[in-house]
């Protein structure tokens, strides 16, 4: 098994769907099948859209704040959502492989609400004010945002014609959203969200991740909190005829082979082991290693 942080990884590397991707997937899909049969895609605006996409005058002045989530999973044609489930799973399958389901689902949800609130803030008095907007493009370009900031090296096609590095490609993404939410030349595209989205990615990687903020590299948010709440380190206790360390037979007083692991350790060798796994993967921890997170997980 190889590390996803190798230079390596690609969009493809995982082929296969995760939990939270494939909760994700099927959700947007089915909604979309039922936008289809009541005719609820296109130029038109129908019934759940109008219900159910992201109005900033009705979020903002109506407390009709479900908006800021539902509008995520509404899509204006075949070709929105195509795209948007593509980056999905390319992207997402690999970031959830690494973070969790957890953490993966609840930063899809806050890059999701950051595009809205971020839209709705640039639109509520403008022309927009009142037209629904749909689409999980928010929560995606965050997703992008994660995987570049995860995997800076991998190479992904642009346009699916032109091969870049990720972190130069989210750059390039970012800089053309810039671009156009400056020019003006929506095209029916909700550019601020996407930077939207993306911006709110950051933010909460930086509050969350203590190696982004010291800027080391993108690990599992949450991971320390996680790792101590659920670990209990176990010290041997020593026993009658000697300290611990000592030896009779070949074995030490805690019964351990000699030769083997430690038998105690502290909190600190439990982080950074966790540290480790969260840089490297949990096949590039030692058999010394295995054996120290083994007995810190017995009660």
């Amino acid at each position: 098994m190889r590390s996803y942080r190798s230079t390596e990884a690609g969009p493809f590397g995982i082929m296969g769907m995760t939990p939270g991707v494939k909760v994700l997937l099927i959700a947007n899909v089915a909604i979309f099948i039922v936008q289809s049969l009541m005719h609820d895609i296109g130029d038109g605006i129908g019934p759940i859209t109008n219900l159910f996409g992201f109005i900033p005058t009705e979020a903002f002045f109506h407390g009709q704040v479900w908006r800021f989530v539902t509008y995520m999973f509404l899509h204006g044609g075949i070709t929105h959502i195509l795209f948007n489930m593509i980056g999905l799973w390319m992207f997402g399958t690999q970031i959830e492989s690494h973070w969790g389901r957890g953490p993966f689902l609840l930063y899809y949800l806050i890059c999701g609400l950051g595009g809205a609130f971020t839209y709705g803030i640039f639109k509520l008095f403008g022309m927009e004010a009142a037209i629904p907007m749909v689409g999980a493009s928010g929560a995606i370009y965050g997703i992008l945002l994660a995987y570049g900031m995860m995997f800076p090296e991998a190479v992904i096609l642009v346009a699916m014609i032109l091969p870049m590095k990720a972190k130069y490609a989210v750059a390039l993404f970012g800089l053309i959203e810039l671009l156009s939410s400056i020019s003006g030349t929506s095209s029916g595209v909700a550019h601020v969200a996407h930077l939207g989205g993306m911006a709110a990615g950051f933010v909460f990687l930086k509050m969350t991740i203590p190696s982004l903020r010291a800027g080391t590299g993108l690990g599992n948010p949450w991971r320390r909190w996680r790792g101590k709440r659920r670990l209990k380190v176990v010290r041997p206790e020593p026993r009658a005829g000697g300290p611990v360390g000592g030896n009779g037979g070949g074995n030490s007083a805690a019964g351990r082979p000699a030769g083997g692991p430690p038998p105690s350790f502290d909190r600190s060798q439990v982080d950074a082991i966790l540290d480790k796994i969260s840089r490297e993967g949990l096949q590039s921890l030692t058999p010394q290693e295995q054996e120290i997170l083994r007995r810190a997980g017995r009660r």
